[in-house]
Parts: C-alpha cells; sequence; structure tokens
C-alpha cells in the first residue's frame, strides 16, 4: 500500500519512520503548501511525488493511504475528501473539531471504499494491557491522577500576540484537545465514560487553554487530568485503589515505565515498546486495512466519538469555542 502524508511536523517525521517499520506500506511522496519542506521530507525518507494540496493528492491513483497531520481544524475536510475519493485515511488527533463532524465521518464510512482511523498511540499500546490485567490488585480504586505537561515550542509566540496553530481557535488548537486527549483515551479505556465531565482552564488572552484540570466523575471514583503547554510540569500517572497503587512514569501517550505497590509489595514490568512507540498503532491500523475489518474500525471510531463528545463538554464548560463550531447552526 502506497502512504502519502499531508504535513511536514515532527509527528509526521515519527509517523513515517514507525509506518515504514512495519514494513507493510511504501512511502509515496509528501504534500505541503511549502514544497521545499515536502521535497525535504521525501528526501530523509524516499519518497518520490510532492504534492501542494490535497486535490493533488486524491487525483491520484497511485495513493492508497492519506496521513494527515494538518492544523487541527483541516482534518475533518480533509478527511472527508479523501474518503469520498476510495483512499483509506488515518487523521492525527483529534481526528475532528466537534462531534457533527466525527457523526458525518463515521456515517460516510459506513459505505466508504476507504477506511478510517483517529492516529492515536494510548489505544493501541501494550502498557494499557498490562495496566488492565492488575487493576484487580489494587481493590476498589476510588482516584486516578494523570499529568501531561510540556512547554509548547510556540508559547512564546503566543505570548508576543502571534496566533500559532496549535494555540490557535480558528485552527481548533487546544491544550486539552491536542494533550488531554491521551489522558481521556487512557481512562475511558480502563473505566469507560464518565456520569460527569467538568474543565477548569487557565486561558490566554484569546480564551485558549493554556492549561487547565480535567475531572471526569464516575459514581465510585473520580479522574483527574492535568494539562499544560505553558509549563513543563512532571509527567506521570497514579491509580489509587484501597490496596495501593499502579504508577506510570512519563507521558501517557507511551506508557513505558509502570510499577504497582501493593500491601507493601513493589512489581516493576518490563513493557515491550517499539522504540517508536507509534508503530504500534501503524501495525494494528494496517493490519485492519489489509483484513478490511470494518467492523473493528467502527468499534475504533465509536471510541474516537465517545472522547471528542468529553472534549465537547469540557470545551463548552470552560468556555473554549472554536471557528469550527461556529459552523453547526
Amino acid at each position: 500500500m502506497n502512504l502519502v502524508v499531508i504535513g511536514t511536523s515532527w509527528i509526521t517525521d515519527m509517523f513515517i519512520s514507525a509506518a515504514l517499520q512495519t514494513r507493510q506500506i511504501r512511502f509515496l511522496g509528501t504534500c505541503s503548501r511549502s514544497l521545499a519542506r515536502a521535497e525535504a521530507m521525501n528526501i530523509k525518507f524516499g519518497g518520490e511525488k510532492t504534492y501542494s494540496d490535497i486535490d493533488e493528492v486524491i487525483a491520484d491513483g497511485d495513493v492508497d493511504i492519506v496521513y494527515i497531520a494538518s492544523p487541527n481544524s483541516l482534518h475533518y475536510p480533509q478527511t472527508k475528501k479523501a474518503l469520498f475519493a476510495g483512499k483509506h485515511v488515518i487523521s492525527e488527533k483529534p481526528i475532528v473539531s466537534n462531534i457533527r463532524e466525527i457523526d458525518d465521518l463515521i456515517e460516510i464510512s459506513k459505505t466508504a471504499t476507504g477506511m478510517l482511523f483517529e492516529g492515536i498511540t494510548t489505544l493501541h499500546l501494550p502498557g494499557l494491557e498490562i495496566i488492565r490485567q492488575h487493576l484487580s490488585m489494587l481493590g476498589k480504586i476510588s482516584i486516578i491522577s494523570t499529568e501531561f505537561n510540556t512547554l509548547s515550542g510556540k508559547y512564546q509566540d503566543y505570548l508576543q500576540g502571534k496566533d500559532p496553530n496549535e494555540l490557535s481557535l480558528k485552527f481548533s488548537g487546544s491544550t486539552l484537545v491536542d494533550l488531554g486527549i491521551y489522558n481521556i483515551y487512557f481512562v475511558m479505556l480502563l473505566f469507560g465514560l464518565p456520569t460527569t465531565v467538568r474543565y477548569f482552564a487557565n486561558k490566554g488572552i484569546s480564551g485558549v487553554d493554556l492549561s487547565g484540570a480535567l475531572i471526569m466523575q464516575y459514581e465510585d471514583k473520580i479522574a483527574v487530568a492535568v494539562v499544560a503547554k505553558d509549563n513543563p510540569g512532571d509527567n506521570r500517572t497514579l491509580i489509587q485503589g484501597e490496596n495501593g497503587y499502579i504508577k506510570v512514569n512519563g507521558y501517557v501517550n507511551a506508557l513505558s515505565a509502570i510499577e504497582i505497590v501493593c500491601k507493601g509489595e513493589r512489581f516493576e514490568f518490563f513493557v515491550p515498546n517499539y522504540p517508536n512507540h507509534m508503530r504500534h498503532e501503524c501495525e494494528a491500523m494496517f493490519d485492519c486495512m489489509t483484513r478490511n475489518d470494518r467492523q473493528l474500525m467502527l468499534e475504533w471510531l465509536n471510541l474516537s466519538r465517545s472522547v471528542t463528545e468529553i472534549l465537547d463538554i469540557a470545551r463548552k464548560d470552560a468556555g473554549i469555542v472554536f471557528a469550527a463550531d461556529k459552523n453547526d447552526g
């Protein structure tokens, strides 16, 4: 299968590298408004073709898979075009800006020739299953706390009055949406949908959330997700129960270092992650395409919908409105 990527950021670089390591695809080329950046990406990874816009990509009969890593607000229209053109689509997280868009894409995917996936690491990480298998050791779980903090390279630009894509409401930029999506997936995959969602945000002058705390309440437990792009912070996750806790050191989108402390005993786990942890999702999605397993695709898309719904509720609670939301009527 021939892969073309849209976008030339660091995440695209990581994705191409991971995709090639699976040996299941051929990297065909890069689409970017800057042909110089597209050519540089092709030189690095052996791509042959450069494209200046999505219309050129979907018109190319050699393209089987389109990976979309453009600004968040462009994911939905570009994905829709590619699906209608019969391509497989992997849209980097967040797959869409809001619930209306994901509902539309799910309906299209039910009859489209190509398949649709959200590029999200957490769903496919081996560490998630290790944690799931050992939750019962903790007894009654009451608190989950998970942090994803990183000082954005665009933070100073934002303070200087610029409008970088990742912190721009015009482009559906948001710290919660960009980083907190990993925390939400993690909590939801282990504990299901919360009954109540609240989001308390530290907002910048434009109204975008620079950092914040998401509260997901369940009948018998509370999950707190702290996210930040205005400070480097610390990154760890704790699942706390009456018998002890499970601790993840590092980012929740990798789950690479897991330990359990239970009734005074400590256990550390070797997590069989690939050096490029995006390879896990690439293998899962490419296998799904090869088998044409549309039922599994729809299961994953329904998870994406649930996460999108939580993000929508949280943004509404904090008064964070994207330009894309204004198209909802």
